[in-house]
């Protein structure tokens, strides 16, 4: 009888550790930090999950993404079940807490909402929002009409282009910025290197490098990136 007691003892011990450790992983509220609601994204987003309670490196996180009013999942990214690609997000005391997934495949283009869970140790807890987001993987359009003029005195190369508004499968597009990239001779071969040599949201820049001046032949190519994050060219 003595030796049942103990054994009783013991097991509720265990039991009142592992309760005593979980509880301390209180979530008072989970929700979508980042992207914020209704942003466009490209087709490898970072997502971010936000958390207000304590012991937060003790918790896993769930991201759920949905068509159709999340009556069926199209995307699951559990942490419990696999860890690869999260990190945890504590920024400071006033910071933001939770977590960070990093998407691995791109995801389909289109219309998304989003949720999100935290696990505390018994249950998983249900955010009370969620946020929508556009997944674009289609970059805009080429660049066209690139001009270019040399201004010695001024010491520069003097660019230009039309604007682009279109991305490459005829729809409507809002670019955020331009790249700007100078090509220059290596070689008898004629092998040249490309390099990036600004990033403008204006359709002009001038190139004050005194190497553009001076190279023998130089070339520049202009592409546009759009507020998803796409770029012709760029391999995610």
């Amino acid at each position: 009888m003595k030796a049942r007691t103990f054994r009783e003892a013991a097991v509720l011990a265990i039991v009142a550790l592992a309760a005593g450790t979980a509880s301390a992983q209180t979530v008072d509220d989970v929700f979508p930090y980042e992207p914020k609601d209704r942003a466009r994204v490209g087709p490898k987003p970072m997502l971010r999950v936000g958390v207000d309670g304590t012991d937060v490196r003790q918790m896993f996180f769930r991201i759920e993404l949905s068509r159709d009013d999340f009556d069926t999942i199209a995307y699951t990214f559990d942490q419990k079940e696999n860890r690869e690609r999260w990190g945890y997000m504590i920024m400071g005391f006033e910071g933001p807490r939770g977590a960070r997934f990093m998407v691995a495949e791109p995801l389909e283009d289109g219309d998304y909402d989003w949720r999100v869970s935290a696990w505390n140790g018994f249950e998983w807890i249900d955010g009370k929002i969620t946020h929508r987001l556009t997944v674009d993987a289609v970059p805009p359009a080429d660049v066209h009409g690139l001009s270019m003029t040399v201004d010695r005195q001024g010491k520069g190369v003097a660019l230009s282009w039309k604007p682009v508004t279109f991305d490459r499968n005829g729809a409507p597009e809002y670019v955020a910025k331009y790249h700007v990239y100078r090509y220059e001779l290596r070689s008898f071969f004629f092998v040249i290197r490309p390099f990036r040599i600004a990033t403008v949201e204006s359709t002009r820049f001038v190139d004050r490098d005194p190497k553009a001046l001076a190279a023998p032949l130089v070339f520049y190519k202009v592409t546009a990136e759009d507020d998803a994050g796409n770029e012709p060219e760029r391999r995610y």
